[in-house]
């Protein structure tokens, strides 16, 4: 009897360790499976900012400006937080990786050169009293990609003079099934100078 017992007994525990093993293996069971959006590092970011972008210097309706009439593109290569704000200050914020900068301009270069830059004043002239980008350009400053693996929003700034600039908040979607990541709209206050 002692014997049926201490088998028993050893079945029992190697049934509990391996379910505890399972358990500790999955994670907690309450945690919901990865989203199809679980992507390598700053690939959510390029496929979020080549979208914006692209809606942004596509939409005359929201960038103020006349289709065609953007000569050069000029985007601050850091998220800036608050830049749809038109009075939060346009310093700091976090660096936007070169891997994700590099994937931009690949996507956007049937719309646009996109030159990624550290300093906004070596685009910026003078002219006329006024300063404005330099080559008949505009300079974008992109807010962090604020969201989940579905939906996410993404500020902008894009300046060409000193009466010449917008601030708006993108809402942008990723619908696998159509795509991946598309702009489907903005939130939020927009201001135009």
């Amino acid at each position: 009897m002692r014997a049926v017992l201490s088998v028993f007994a050893a079945v029992v525990l190697a049934a509990t360790g391996a379910g505890c093993a399972r358990v500790t293996a999955v994670g907690n069971a309450a945690e919901p499976p990865a989203a199809a959006g679980d992507w390598p590092a700053g690939a959510k970011e390029a496929e979020v900012y080549a979208q914006v972008l692209r809606r942004y210097l596509s939409a005359p309706g929201e960038n103020s400006f006349p289709a065609g009439s953007i000569a050069a593109v000029y985007v601050l290569d850091r998220a800036v937080p608050g830049a749809a704000d038109p009075v939060a200050p346009k310093t700091g914020g976090e660096p936007i990786a070169e891997s994700t900068q590099r994937e931009v301009v690949a996507a956007l270069a049937d719309l646009h050169v996109i030159r990624f830059i550290a300093d906004r004043a070596t685009v910026i002239v003078k002219k006329d009293g006024c300063e404005q980008v330099k080559d008949g350009g505009i300079l974008v400053n992109l807010g962090p990609v604020d969201g989940d693996d579905n939906d996410v929003t993404v500020g902008v700034y894009g300046y060409v003079a000193c009466l010449g600039a917008t601030w708006l908040t993108y809402t942008v979607h990723n619908d696998s099934g159509a795509g991946g990541w598309r702009v489907t709209g903005t939130t939020g206050p927009m201001a135009i100078s």
